[in-house]
């Protein structure tokens, strides 16, 4: 084994900055469905989970960067805008992350907006990549999810 296999396979060290990493992460979901920009797949790790706010209606989640990047594709057909923001953001360390925001939407047919200020995200980190994703409509599932209480 030469010298570059033997740093390929060291394990990565945990970043410290994944509230940072998650905040960079929804600045480019945002610019993705805004602009078609590709920088949100970049932050997807090859295995990612994925759960967006959809699983709650139809019960699926999605795995790889790809299959995000066909989501992303379904929403922007259905939706002109459709922003995330976040308003709080917890690190439960262990490369989890817990954000509490709002969904700001306008519909491509009829123009119908809404804004959903209850959305929470559950979002775990690997080696500077988003593993996990999982979206909610209640905060109390949200903490529940992460091992938390009010």
């Amino acid at each position: 084994m030469d010298r570059s296999d033997a740093i390929a396979l060291r394990p990565c060290e945990e970043n410290d900055e994944n509230v940072e990493l998650a905040q960079r992460s929804f600045a480019a979901f945002n610019r993705t469905v805004a602009d078609g920009a590709d920088d949100y797949y970049d932050l997807l790790d090859a295995q990612v989970e994925w759960i967006p706010i959809t699983a709650l209606l139809d019960g699926r989640s999605y795995r790889g960067p790809e299959a995000v990047r066909r989501w992303v594709g379904d929403l922007k057909r259905d939706w002109e805008l459709y922003e995330i923001r976040w308003k709080e953001v917890r690190d439960l360390g262990d490369g989890r992350v817990l954000v509490f925001g709002v969904w700001h939407t306008r519909g491509r047919r009829g123009g119908v907006q809404l804004s959903f200020e209850q959305a929470a995200w559950l979002i775990d980190l690997r080696c500077g990549k988003l593993t996990r994703s999982e979206t909610f409509t209640d905060r109390s599932k949200a903490l529940e999810a992460a091992g938390l209480r009010e």
